[in-house]
């Protein structure tokens, strides 16, 4: 078994059925699911990593993920597997009524891949709360002078997604919306690196 540099993290946001619904159109990133599952599977197959899943739990009913429709379960690619860690939320970020923040603090987590659904919504919220809570000490955020942070925060940009979304009677389309979003988080909140850039960070020696 492989072993990571750094104890590392794969957070899983919001990978569920209820993505399938017809509502949700225009979906960026069509190599989406290929990703979550080669990193997946790298990361369960290395040592001193963790996989880490939240799901959304609407309080809506009309909504396709709240827990009592079929859409709350997670897609087969990402069900999460014995002994993975698993979280609901029923807001945007992942660390609001949750224990999120104490589990990536007590496994003493110093690289936090970030990857899931949407780019706009949970993905983002969740990233900039970890940012701001320094869940991972990063060199983002308003660090002080002088300190030389160990580890980071990174947002896979071809294992994130986004759909269409309209405001304003604008219709704006699910890729711009992506880098956008992407573009807003990069360099102040994570860092942005593609799935083979992180599958090689995973297995480096240096």
């Amino acid at each position: 078994m492989a072993v990571a540099p750094h104890r590392t993290a794969l957070l899983l946001i919001d990978i569920q059925q209820g993505f399938n619904d017809p509502r949700y159109t225009g979906r960026s990133t069509p190599d989406f699911e290929a990703n979550i599952a080669k990193l997946l599977k790298a990361f369960r197959a290395t040592k001193n990593s963790h996989v880490i899943h939240v799901c959304h739990h609407s309080l809506s009913e009309t909504s396709p993920l709240h827990p009592l429709h079929p859409g709350a379960q997670f897609m087969d690619y990402a069900t999460p597997q014995p002994g993975e860690i698993v979280r609901s939320k029923s807001v945007n970020s992942a660390f609001v009524d949750t224990d999120l923040e104490s589990v990536i603090r007590d496994l003493s987590i110093e690289r936090l891949v970030v990857v899931g659904l949407t780019t706009g919504h949970c993905v983002s919220t969740s990233v900039r709360m970890a940012s701001n809570l320094r869940v991972v000490d990063h060199p983002h955020g308003g660090v002080a002078s002088g300190h030389n942070p160990s580890g980071e925060i990174i947002v896979v940009s071809d294992a994130t997604a986004m759909y269409n979304w309209s405001y304003g009677g604008k219709t704006y389309d699910g890729d711009t919306l992506h880098t956008i979003n992407l573009a807003t988080l990069g360099g102040e909140f994570c860092e942005v690196r593609n799935t083979e850039e992180v599958l090689q960070l995973l297995s480096s020696t240096s």
